[in-house]
C-alpha cells in the first residue's frame, strides 16, 4: 500500500497539537503562585498533622479540609496522610502548596514548599532537615516533591551539605542519557544537564528503564532563569497512571516495552537527538570496552557490539512499563516512553511555544517535526535511544498522543529562584526541563542511592 508522505506529515503535525492544546484545555500552566498552608492541606490535629485534600468544593479559595478536629476530617472521607509532628522548627517555618487543576476538577497540589520565618542559614535548614527527617520523608512520600525556598544556599557545598543532612548516601554512579559534568568541589552534585538551554526535556523519573533507579532526587538552583520557560516541570505519575487509557495501560502491561540503548565512541555535537550527545566513555567513564563489559553486567545491562569497528554500544532490553511504588504501594507510570520516542522532542518544542509564545519555539518543532517524520518515520532510521512495544512493533501517533495528553494533565510548572533546593520522590514524581533563550540558568542536581525495581505491577482489566 502507498503511503502518502504530505498526508503523514500533516497527520503527525495535527496529532502534536492536538497533544498539546487539548492537554492545556483542562487546566491553566503559568506558574503558579503559592498561598499560605494555613487552611491548605497541613493542619494540627492534637499532636499530629494531617494532609487532607479537598476533592469536591465549589469554592474556588477552599482548596483544601482545615479542621483542628479529627472526627470532622473522618466525616469528609477522603485520602489523608497522618504525619508525625516535627520535634523542632515547624513554628519558624512558612509552607505553601502550589496548586494545579486536574482534568476531572479537582485540586492536586505540589510541590509542598517550605520557606523560613526568619532565620534563612543554610545552618538552621541543615538542623531542620537532621532533626525531622521522619517528618520530611512522610511528606515526600505525600506530596512527591518538597521544595525548600528563601534559604541561603546558593553555593555547591551549601547545597551538598543541606542534602546530607537528610539524605547522608548520595551516589555518583549515572547511566542516565543527559550529559553531566561533577561540579567542582563535589563529587556528587553534578549539572542537570549538558545540553543546550533551548533544548526542552521530556518529563520523566530518572533511570527508570534500569532495574535500580535512584530513590531521590534533589535539584538546587544556583542561578535562575529571568524569563518564562527553563523551570524544571514535575507531574505525578501515580495519577498519569490512572488517566493513561485502560485499553493501552492493558496493552502495554503484555507487551511491555522494548528500549534500544546506542552510543558511538565519539558524541555527536549538532544534533536534536539529545542521546547521541553521550559516547559511550562519557556514560561509562571509560575508553576500555572489557570494564565497559563487566559495568554492564554489574547492572544487569545486556551488551553487543556493532559498527564497523565494532566500537558502537548497543543494549537491548525488555522492561516493565509500571511499578507499584515500594512504599505506598500505588500504580506509577514508569518507564521512559515520552522520553525516548521519536516524537518526544518536536512535541515538548510546541509545549514550550505554547507557553512562552516565543516563535522561535514553534518554528524550531515544525523543522524538527519534519525531519523525525522523514528519517524515524518514514525511512526506519533508529534514535540513540529507541523504543517500542516488547514484540518490537512500533507505538503510533495516537498511543503517543494519549500518554501526551495524560502527563500534561498533571504537570506543574514552578518558576526556579536562585537557592531553591527540590526533593523529589523519583519513585512517585517526574521531572523534566523546559526550554529558555536565557542564558543564564543553573541547576545542579544530586541523587541517592539506587532502589532496586520489584515488578510487582499488573495492569487493571477493563
Amino acid at each position: 500500500m502507498k503511503v502518502s508522505y504530505p498526508a503523514t506529515v500533516i497527520a503527525m503535525l495535527c496529532l502534536l497539537l492536538l497533544t498539546n492544546v487539548n492537554s492545556f484545555a483542562t487546566r491553566r500552566t503559568k506558574a503558579f503562585s503559592p498561598f499560605p498552608l494555613s487552611g491548605a492541606g497541613l493542619t494540627t490535629v492534637g499532636k499530629t498533622l494531617v494532609s487532607l485534600p479537598y476533592q469536591s468544593t465549589n469554592n474556588e479559595n477552599a482548596k483544601w479540609v482545615h479542621s483542628s478536629d479529627e472526627a470532622v476530617a473522618e466525616a469528609y472521607a477522603v485520602p489523608k496522610k497522618i504525619v508525625e509532628k516535627p520535634s523542632i522548627s515547624l513554628n519558624s517555618v512558612k509552607m505553601y502548596l502550589l496548586p494545579t487543576a486536574q482534568k476531572d476538577g479537582s485540586k492536586s497540589e505540589y510541590p509542598l514548599v517550605i520557606s523560613p520565618k526568619s532565620d534563612a542559614s543554610q545552618a538552621f535548614l541543615t538542623q531542620f532537615l537532621e532533626r525531622n527527617r521522619q517528618w520530611v520523608d512522610a511528606a515526600l512520600l505525600s506530596f512527591g516533591a518538597v521544595l525548600f525556598r528563601g534559604f541561603d544556599i546558593d553555593t555547591v557545598e551549601k547545597i551538598e551539605t543541606s542534602i546530607r543532612s537528610f539524605e547522608p548516601n548520595l551516589n555518583n554512579s549515572y547511566r542516565g542519557t543527559s550529559p553531566r559534568n561533577a561540579q567542582e568541589g563535589s563529587r556528587y552534585i553534578f549539572s542537570a544537564a549538558e545540553v543546550p538551554s533551548t533544548y526542552p526535556i521530556a518529563q520523566h523519573l530518572e533511570m527508570s528503564f534500569l532495574p535500580s533507579p535512584p530513590k531521590r532526587l534533589f535539584f538546587g538552583a544556583l542561578k535562575a532563569p529571568k524569563v518564562v520557560g527553563g523551570e524544571t516541570s514535575l507531574a505525578d505519575f501515580r495519577r498519569v497512571y490512572r488517566d493513561i487509557p485502560v485499553k493501552l495501560r492493558n496493552k502495554l502491561d503484555a507487551k511491555k516495552l522494548r528500549y534500544t540503548r546506542t552510543h558511538q565512541r565519539t558524541g555527536s555535537r549538532f544534533t536534536s537527538d539529545v542521546a547521541s550527545m553521550q559516547s559511550w566513555e562519557d556514560v561509562f567513564g571509560t575508553s576500555d570496552k572489557t570494564e565497559v563489559e563487566q559495568m554492564a553486567r554489574d547492572e544487569n545491562m545486556p551488551v553487543r557490539w556493532e559498527g564497523r569497528n565494532h566500537d558502537t554500544f548497543v543494549s537491548e532490553f525488555v522492561s516493565e512499563p509500571f511499578q507499584l511504588h515500594p512504599e505506598t504501594k500505588e500504580a506509577v507510570w514508569f518507564n521512559h516512553v515520552q522520553v525516548f520516542h521519536w516524537t518526544s522532542f518536536p512535541a515538548e518544542l510546541l509545549l514550550a511555544f505554547l507557553r512562552t509564545k516565543e516563535w522561535r519555539f514553534l518554528a524550531r518543532s515544525i523543522a524538527v517535526g519534519l525531519q523525525s517524520m522523514l528519517l524515524y518515520g518514514m525511512l526506519g532510521k533508529k534514535m540513540a535511544l529507541n523504543v517500542t512495544f516488547g514484540d518490537g512493533t512500533p507505538i503510533s501517533l495516537l498511543e503517543m498522543h494519549q500518554i501526551r495528553s495524560a502527563i500534561r494533565r498533571n504537570m506543574v510548572f514552578n518558576r526556579w529562584q536562585q537557592g531553591d533546593l527540590i526533593m523529589i520522590d523519583n519513585f512517585s514524581t517526574s521531572h523534566g526541563r523546559q526550554p529558555t533563550y536565557d542564558k543564564g540558568r543553573k541547576v545542579v542536581v544530586a541523587w541517592s542511592d539506587p532502589l532496586e525495581k520489584r515488578n510487582e505491577m499488573v495492569a487493571e482489566n477493563a
